[in-house]
């Protein structure tokens, strides 16, 4: 009983670090934020998106059937709307003024980075497709008594990985000027706008 559930944590590791890989629209908004905001900010908008991969983590674990029907009936409104708001986030995001190390209100912006990033991870919820993947390839049993361990795995991967993507950010903004931080923070913005442009094009012409 002790191993498999030790094998459970371990396998929601993996999948906490699989799913915290920073290639994706919410992974670029984190790092931006890192860059241009700095550490606390960057790390709490990953939290939000760590706590979505978390319960969509559950879910998928505990509620494999439904999901598998929701998402057979759902995909193509959810992609669209995953697809409009990721544009939307781009166009505001470049037309925005760039402000770096912003200090006022940091209370109410700890709170807000937090619930944008859950947010913005929350509305794909076709992501639960990637966790059904890894759970296939991890070979994860669906066992009601082990899902407190694969989520405390899951939160203990994301909260690793961007532990150390949002540090070695931070380390290489110390030698990059503000002119390049905006540079990189409107490229980032132009990024995840063409997230969304991809998303919607494929609905459109697949």
């Amino acid at each position: 009983m002790i191993y498999l559930l030790t094998a459970t944590f371990f396998k929601g590791v993996i999948t906490g670090l699989i799913l915290s890989f920073p290639f994706g629209p919410v992974g670029f908004y984190c790092m931006e934020k890192t860059l241009t905001e700095g550490k606390k900010e960057g790390y709490t908008t990953a939290l939000g998106m760590i706590t979505s991969d978390v319960i969509y983590g559950l879910i998928a674990f505990l509620f494999v059937n439904f999901v598998d029907d929701f998402i057979f009936k759902y995909e193509t409104l959810c992609k669209i709307a995953v697809g409009v708001l990721l544009i939307l986030l781009g166009i505001k995001k470049l037309k925005s003024p760039v402000l770096l190390d912003k200090k006022i209100e940091q209370g109410y912006n700890f709170i807000q980075n937090y619930f944008v990033g859950f947010g913005l991870a929350s509305i794909n919820i076709t992501g639960i497709l990637t966790i059904l993947g890894i759970y296939t390839l991890l070979g994860i049993v669906r066992d009601q008594d082990n899902y407190m361990y694969l989520a405390l795995g899951i939160a203990s991967g994301g909260v690793t990985s961007w532990f150390f993507t949002v540090n070695i950010i931070c380390f290489f903004r110390k030698f990059i000027t503000d002119d390049l931080l905006i540079k990189l923070s409107r490229i980032a913005s132009f990024i995840i706008m063409t997230f969304g442009i991809i998303t919607l094009g494929y609905i459109i012409f697949s």
